[in-house]
């Protein structure tokens, strides 16, 4: 009896550090290295003279919460943008590459996982 819970123990034991070394690989995964942007051709975005910026999620199956700041003419603006990437979701418009003639930008503040 003694000898079976002990085997339990042990095989509860390494259950516990399976995941936990699972669960710091996912941690060590840089959640801003599977942010993209990218950029396509939108009428309104093609009138101006520019295109329209997008970003997306391009991990396979976990949510990045991100936090992006807009600039605009080289300057930060006040604007700040909180989204939630699904992984493989569209895209997220975010807003033309031209404005007034002047160049629109995002970067991202801070990216985090979703559990």
């Amino acid at each position: 009896m003694i000898a079976h819970r002990l085997t339990t123990l042990k095989g509860i034991s390494l259950v516990l550090l399976y995941c936990s070394l699972v669960s710091k690989a996912f941690s060590s995964e840089e959640s801003g290295s599977f942010l993209k942007f990218s950029t396509d051709f939108d009428a309104k975005c093609v009138v101006r003279g520019g295109v329209m910026i997008y970003i997306s999620n391009t991990h396979r199956n976990r949510k990045i919460r991100v936090l992006l700041e807009r600039w605009y003419m080289n300057n930060r603006t006040a604007d700040r943008g909180r989204s939630m990437l699904h992984p493989g979701a569209e895209p997220e418009p975010l807003g033309c590459s031209l404005v007034s003639d002047g160049k629109q930008e995002w970067k991202v503040l801070k990216s985090e996982w979703v559990e």
